[in-house]
């Protein structure tokens, strides 16, 4: 995305919109992203709240007083605009004295999710639900159209208004992943030359094989299996629902210390597993009996002809990855520096994972593993930025509508979705207000299932996005957790 303007530059003649948020905002495919913020209290003052956290996020984001407006060649571009704050935020109302306020809220949410913006408006607004439910006193939903900016630009800015619980005086500190150490190999220098064009040879066949299939999901060439989890075109408009699944990151640390690997790849494991386990359900629950059904007796082993179904499934994965130079929440200041190293807007590129199906459950650790090989394989391939230059000289070539259809294809041929944000290591307020947990999701992706994995406290959460004709949100999440907890026993 091109660099931001000053305020006035913005006025006399608006910044480009760039191809990629023009992709993603096209008549083909619009995306959202949300983020829901649960706070331990209800808000005593929402108007005060309301104005402090506009305050400090609108004046500091220049694209959030902006609209998309062609100028007299037919460009488009972000045109400064006036915000009337009254438009951009929104206090729900549900009926007093119930004694839970859990579907209200849920309910509430998975409608906003299929709710358009306002396109002659800024594009974002924020939500106040100020009810008590089940997980906490209150909570807000923080509404941005994709175009304005990724997950990583998007947070950094609803987070740059946070301030440490412990310390208000302190901002919020994020962990940073920290390089693993290659062990010394022993040997002659010629074994450690050889050693280097095999690893050399590696990269360039693993980058091949990423670019040449990346290329073929873009066309539209090849496509996952057609299975109960996956909704026709169109799936993107469908009813939704949401469910989470929660676990503890000392216990996920003390996991990835029986592989060698990392977070991300137990992550990667359960996700991987807990599908499995979902699909073998899902393709079970035929004829008379019901999901349910088919959960209360997962424990029997499936029938040959399932087995055989499944192993015969092909099931992808899209993991979104970001491109910067730098990974995590960054300063919103100097992101939105012209030439800033961890720039602002739309970076990032996709990787697709192919999630093995082996119909018999196999050792959960198994799962484990293979998820790792898979990330340790991927890390060495050059193919997420390579597609992703690939994308850029198509937007040259034939402009925002043409990756508007690659982007589109490159979704539509997976199965699911899985993006990865790590939140803060303390425990944090906005205006005064304790947040005591978070998560976020996309929505206008033609999937039927996304998870959207997050960090916060020392908890990793699963946040399942799913279509309800097709995917039974809570009962993924029980898979995911009786993955979790059959993976924590077997390493």
């Amino acid at each position: 995305m091109n660099p931001c303007k000053s305020d006035h530059e913005m006025e006399e003649q608006g910044q480009l919109v760039s191809p990629i948020s023009q992709a993603l905002s096209s008549s083909l495919m619009s995306l959202y992203v949300y983020v829901v913020l649960e706070f331990e209290e209800a808000i005593e003052e929402i108007s005060r709240f309301k104005d402090a956290l506009v305050d400090a996020a609108v004046p500091n984001t220049p694209l959030f007083s902006c609209i998309m407006k062609e100028d007299d060649r037919g460009v488009l571009r972000w045109q400064k605009t006036t915000v009337n704050i009254d438009d951009h935020t929104f206090i729900a109302e549900f009926p007093p004295g119930e004694e839970s306020y859990d579907a209200w809220v849920d309910d509430y949410i998975c409608k906003l999710a299929l709710t358009p913006f306002d396109q002659s408006r800024p594009l974002w607004e924020i939500h106040f639900l100020n009810y008590k439910t089940s997980k906490a006193g209150a909570s807000m939903v923080f509404r941005v159209h994709h175009a304005l900016g990724d997950g990583i630009s998007l947070m950094s800015t609803l987070f740059a208004v946070a301030t440490r619980v412990d310390n208000p005086a302190l901002p919020p500190t994020f962990p940073t992943a920290k390089p693993r150490t290659k062990p010394s190999r022993p040997g002659i220098g010629l074994c450690k030359f050889f050693h280097r064009i095999w690893h050399t040879l590696l990269v360039i066949w693993y980058t091949t094989v990423d670019v040449i299939s990346s290329s073929l999901r873009m066309t539209g060439s090849i496509d996952d299996s057609k299975m109960p989890i996956r909704g026709p075109p169109g799936v993107e408009y469908m009813p939704v629902a949401l469910s989470s699944a929660s676990f503890q990151l000392e216990d996920i640390k003390e996991i990835k210390k029986s592989i060698g690997g990392t977070v991300n790849d137990v992550i990667t494991g359960i996700i991987f597993y807990g599908m499995q386990r979902y699909l073998k359900i899902s393709l079970s629950a035929v004829g008379e009996h019901s999901l349910e059904d088919a959960f209360e007796k997962r424990l029997e082993m499936p029938k040959d002809a399932v087995i055989k179904q499944m192993k015969n499934l092909r099931l992808t994965a899209l993991s979104l990855i970001n491109t910067r130079a730098l990974s995590g929440l960054q300063n919103i200041d100097e992101m939105l520096k012209p030439k800033a190293q961890v720039p602002w807007g739309n970076h990032f590129g996709f990787l697709p994972l192919r999630v093995p199906i082996a119909g018999k459950l196999e050792h959960p650790m198994e799962f484990v593993r293979k998820a790792k090989r898979k990330l340790d394989r991927h890390k060495i391939s050059l193919g997420v930025f390579i597609t992703a230059r690939i994308m850029a000289l198509l937007a040259k070539l034939k402009g925002p509508k043409a990756i508007s259809r690659s982007l589109y294809n490159t979704i539509a041929t997976t199965t699911m979705g899985i993006t990865n944000m790590i939140g803060p290591m303390e425990e944090i307020a906005i205006s005064g207000q304790a947040v005591k947990s978070f998560y976020y999701f996309p929505s206008g992706a033609p999937q039927a299932l996304g998870v959207c994995v997050v960090s916060y406290t020392g908890v990793v959460v699963l946040q399942v996005y799913a279509r309800k004709a097709y995917v039974d949100a809570n009962m993924l999440c029980k898979c995911f957790e009786e993955a979790f907890e059959e993976i924590k026993q077997g390493h």
